[in-house]
């Protein structure tokens, strides 16, 4: 398509003009784009790092990026990791625990998996992850002598021991 300002060279550039809400498409070649005072600032996105090394003396190249970690086992970086989208291996969990962290919890919206407990069977199994957990609270109290909050504790796990007919998992 030829300009439609000059009408002499190839078109590179479409400008779209909104007037009274009545919009108009322009097709420029490079030379009438420069002139064209609707133009106030076109750039190609390739030209970025030459553009602020003009206007600002900048060059990004230049600038030396410090070495970025890598993990010990499989030698991925975080950027390659994220772009990439998994893990290398199982140590990559530990080495880039501080970036993955905020990440996995905007992602799941917790820190912690409590993954899925199916139907059928999620009432026995909550009630065995409960009584672990008080259990668990039970010793630490039993530790640190706090024998009236232990025992309260004690007979929680008994009132869900009884609820549940008895059936005990003792770890």
């Amino acid at each position: 398509m030829l300009c439609q300002h000059c009408q002499q060279q190839e078109a590179v550039m479409r400008l779209s003009i909104t007037e009274n809400e009545q919009t108009r498409e322009v097709y420029l070649c490079e030379s009438c784009a420069k002139k064209n005072q609707e133009v106030s600032f076109v750039f190609h996105p390739a030209i970025v790092p030459e553009f602020l090394q003009a206007l600002f003396g900048f060059n990004p190249k230049s600038i030396e990026q410090p070495s970025e970690r890598t993990c010990p086992k499989c030698g991925l970086s975080f950027t390659q990791i994220t772009q990439a989208g998994k893990l290398g291996c199982s140590k990559c969990y530990e080495t880039f625990e501080d970036q993955l962290e905020p990440l996995l919890r905007r992602v799941h919206g917790g820190g912690q998996n409590v993954g899925k407990i199916p139907a059928r069977r999620g009432v026995a199994i909550k009630n065995r992850m409960e009584i672990r957990n008080l259990k668990e609270t039970l010793q630490t109290l039993i530790q640190q002598e706090a024998f009236e909050e232990a025992a309260l504790v004690r007979d929680q796990i008994r009132q869900i021991e009884q609820a549940k007919g008895g059936e005990t998992n003792d770890s």
